[in-house]
């Protein structure tokens, strides 16, 4: 069996090209042969991912995978017609070579929501597809809306178990690990949805009660002045430990010391840095606007006050006792059951 993954690929640190390297990583690790195309920006060389940022390199790379048979797992948000188009030109037809759509965003029900094109636009493109894997229950909904065979439709969370491991911890966390207490962590972007200036009028309420406190900000758009107004108008300047960005394997080398990691974020999917969390054993607070995995502890969107008190609450009560999931080996079964030879005419069985 070969699988060739369609997606980004890190850096730069989504959530998409993260789950697309993890699921790599699970894959070579079992000794399945798998490659990735990465369509994002292009990264680092690694052993086995080829960029392919022309839309003519992506069509000649794609048809040579699809007349060799390999199986193809395409991963992309759906919440915007590139995505569609890219979930369209993976399809094309090739009997030898099943294909598999993962949908990552928690927006694409929205997104589907705004016009009946979009749903004949989704319908159309999941057509050529053997088996459609949603995030949500959300998500498989807005695609049975749309006409897509629940059938074929599989929920499973982008999240590798099994592929989560502290990191290397930098100089920079160490001294932030040393000087504050409790070190606090949140995933920082200059877009108003990850929820910077509520995390941060809930900060200076908590370091009224607790002011050795600290948040360790990580991303882009940390020094911008947008960033530095918000800072100083709120109060907040003196607990922040901004670290800029790091690569994933940092990331989880912070999340592995901090007291808890906090999502304030005004909308969101199925966030991997929420799973990531609560895997290490790390408390996570995060709003209320979608599905959080069992064991996160929800606040009010956009409700400062309420951040506040769930912060405090988490680093009284601690991480909770979970299970995460792990699609690696979901999605192996289900490469192994769309590559087995079959009569015509004969369904695959359906994975669990």
């Amino acid at each position: 069996m070969r699988v060739l993954l369609i997606g980004d690929y890190p850096p730069p640190y989504g959530g998409v090209a993260i789950h697309v390297q993890q699921l790599h990583r699970f894959l070579r690790g079992r000794g399945v042969e798998a490659k990735v195309l990465d369509i994002g920006k292009g990264g680092r060389p690694a052993p086995d991912v080829i960029p392919v940022q022309s839309l003519s390199r992506f069509g000649l790379r794609l048809a040579g995978f699809l007349s060799a048979g390999w199986t193809v797992h395409v991963h992309t948000s759906g919440n915007n017609p590139k995505s569609w188009m890219l979930a369209a030109a993976a399809a094309v037809p090739a009997p030898r070579s099943p294909r598999v759509i993962t949908l990552h965003s928690g927006l694409l029900p929205d997104f589907l929501a705004g016009s009946p094109a979009r749903r004949a636009l989704a319908r159309a493109a999941l057509a050529g597809y053997s088996r459609v894997v949603a995030v949500s229950q959300a998500v498989k909904a807005a695609l049975v809306g749309c006409g897509v065979p629940e059938g074929k439709i599989v929920v499973q969370p982008a999240f590798c178990a099994s592929e989560v491991q502290p990191g290397p911890v930098t100089a920079a966390v160490e001294l932030a690990r040393s000087r504050r207490k409790p070190l606090l962590a949140m995933a920082h972007h200059p877009s108003p949805v990850y929820g910077r200036l509520v995390m941060f009028r809930a900060l200076r309420l908590i370091a009224e009660e607790l002011p050795g406190v600290g948040l360790a900000v990580f991303g882009p758009g940390t020094r911008t002045a947008e960033f530095a107004r918000d800072a100083r108008e709120t109060h907040v300047a003196p607990y922040l430990e901004d670290l800029g960005e790091l690569d994933h394997e940092e990331v989880l080398g912070l999340l592995s010391r901090c007291d808890a990691f906090i999502r304030p974020t005004t909308h969101d999917g199925d966030a991997i840095s929420v799973r990531e969390a609560l895997a290490l054993g790390v408390p996570c607070v995060a709003s209320d606007v979608c599905t959080r995995p069992e064991g996160t502890y929800l606040f009010q969107a956009g409700h400062a006050p309420d951040l506040a008190l769930r912060v405090r609450q988490a680093l009284v009560e601690g991480p909770a006792e979970t299970s995460s999931p792990d699609a690696g080996p979901v999605l192996l079964r289900l490469y192994e059951e769309l590559s087995e030879p079959r009569f015509e005419g004969q369904r695959p069985a359906m994975a669990t």
